[in-house]
């Protein structure tokens, strides 16, 4: 009886670990308006909310949910977040240094996209919110597909199904990922809609109606800080290239949704239940913009024709790892030429002492200088006299 007992709270406690990763998904059609001190909306989400829970709005202020009054979740602003150092990762040598596992990443161009929700529909343009196995949300990752493979990339769409619509599809999802990494990607994406009033994401770039993204960070799993650096590195270079199209970044204490796969692991909300699927795949098609930047990778162009050459190929030039070294030695170099002229007086001193130590305290470092082949090598008749 005992091993009986012993072997269902064992069940219990799997199920609770495997259920802490995937508790923030509201499916009772409502959303959370976030309000600041003052009372003021500075966010809505469809997601289920947490206090402890945070978010960096789309001018790139960060709050943390303090407390929740039905669906409203009270916040306290943290502070605005300096994305610059994030951005465009290749040419920023302390980004590089600090996050190489992102930066400095030799990407080989494939993309994967998947759906945890494959039910997850546009009113306006679906006739409904759900369409079990057959969503409009696979033909918003169609259109993603489309636009990164016109940048050269090698994407895996899968349309795998994980009905119904639960918790536990990000369990079955998993499965999914795991065959998507057996194709070594660079990158993977979880394409969803969120669950918010029609204004929330609408948008207009460029003369295009289009649906804002939301990007979702799980920070349960042992990679949720990789996971937002990565998220802040999307954000910075989407803001640079298109402003306003992401209108925020949910990280969510409590989920990882499968990010701990993959470090280049990403859950976008592309647009509401309420926008129209067309705007959504307008809105992802601008976003596929993002992706070779992120990936290092170059897009297609009059002068690269075939674009998405590799890092450190002929196309792109030197890879970030180079250009820092680069970087590194250029600094070094003239801190040097600063020393020497600070301590000498004068310019003319100081290329003579940079002189000197290159020629002879440099080469004595090396050892000392080796004999003309003269003083080295004997004539025959000497070698036989010996």
């Amino acid at each position: 009886m005992n091993k009986l007992w012993g072997a269902v709270i064992a069940l219990l406690l799997v199920f609770c670990i495997t259920m802490q990763g995937y508790t923030h998904e509201r499916t009772d059609g409502g959303y959370y308006t976030l309000v600041d001190e003052n009372g003021n909306t500075v966010y809505i989400t469809g997601w289920g909310v947490d206090v402890g829970d945070q978010f960096l709005t789309e001018n790139n202020k960060r709050y943390e949910v303090i407390s929740i009054s039905g669906d409203i979740a009270h916040s306290k602003f943290l502070g605005n977040v300096n994305l610059s150092k994030y951005a465009n990762p290749e040419k920023n040598i302390f980004f590089s240094i600090l996050h190489p596992s992102i930066a400095w990443a030799e990407a080989s161009g494939k993309v994967a996209v998947y759906h945890t929700h494959s039910d997850e529909s546009y009113v306006p343009t679906d006739g409904k919110d759900s369409i079990l196995g057959a969503g409009g949300i696979y033909k918003v990752g169609n259109a993603f597909t489309s636009a990164l493979q016109g940048k050269g990339l090698e994407v895996f769409h899968s349309e795998a199904k994980h009905d119904p619509h639960d918790n536990m599809a990000y369990e079955r999802s998993r499965r999914t990922v795991t065959e998507l990494l057996k194709k070594q990607p660079d990158a993977i994406f979880d394409i969803h809609r969120d669950a918010a009033p029609p204004e929330v994401y609408k948008g207009n770039i460029d003369g295009k109606d289009i649906t804002k993204l939301q990007l979702v960070v799980g920070k349960y799993g042992p990679t949720g800080k990789q996971i937002e650096d990565y998220a802040l590195q999307i954000k910075a270079n989407s803001d640079t290239q298109h402003p306003g199209l992401i209108k925020g970044i949910f990280f969510a204490k409590g989920g990882d949704y499968n990010q701990d796969l993959h470090p280049r692991s990403m859950l976008l909300e592309v647009g509401s239940e309420t926008n129209d699927r067309e705007s959504a795949e307008r809105g992802v098609a601008l976003f596929a913009d993002v992706i070779p930047t992120i990936l290092g990778r170059t897009s297609a162009s009059p002068s690269n024709a075939e674009g998405a050459a590799g890092v450190g190929t002929e196309q792109t030039g030197p890879s970030g790892a180079s250009k820092a070294i680069g970087w590194i030695v250029g600094f070094l170099v003239v801190g040097v030429v600063a020393f020497l002229f600070l301590s000498t007086g004068s310019m003319k001193e100081a290329k003579g002492k940079l002189k000197q130590f290159t020629t002879t305290e440099f080469a004595n470092f090396l050892g000392p200088k080796s004999k003309d082949k003269k003083d080295n090598i004997k004539p025959n008749h000497e070698k036989e006299k010996e």
